[in-house]
């Protein structure tokens, strides 16, 4: 998984796999940090937290795969990346 590409206030679709669960959980989120020290990535705007401001710390192990809006369409898009990006934030 490649983290050197994410960029601060953009929403990306995580893909985490808890080491004590069975099933992945696949969530909406913004990327806010990465802590290559304590291996921690750093979201907030989840779309499983009630509220928006909440920012969650997450351990990168956990992290399995993270997309953009541009990956899950494939690159097929025939919309300038500013206008994905704000499709994106309501999406």
């Amino acid at each position: 998984m490649n983290t050197t590409n994410l960029r601060k206030g953009h929403r990306y679709l995580f893909y985490e796999q808890r080491p004590y669960e069975e099933n992945e959980t696949i969530f909406r989120a913004n990327f806010v940090n990465l802590y290559e020290t304590s291996k921690n990535i750093i979201i907030n705007n989840s779309e499983t937290e009630t509220c928006a401001k909440t920012q969650i710390s997450i351990p990168l192990g956990w992290i399995t795969k993270i997309e953009t809006l541009e990956d899950i369409t494939c690159g097929k898009s025939i919309l300038p990346e500013e206008i994905l990006l704000m499709i994106d934030e309501y999406v």
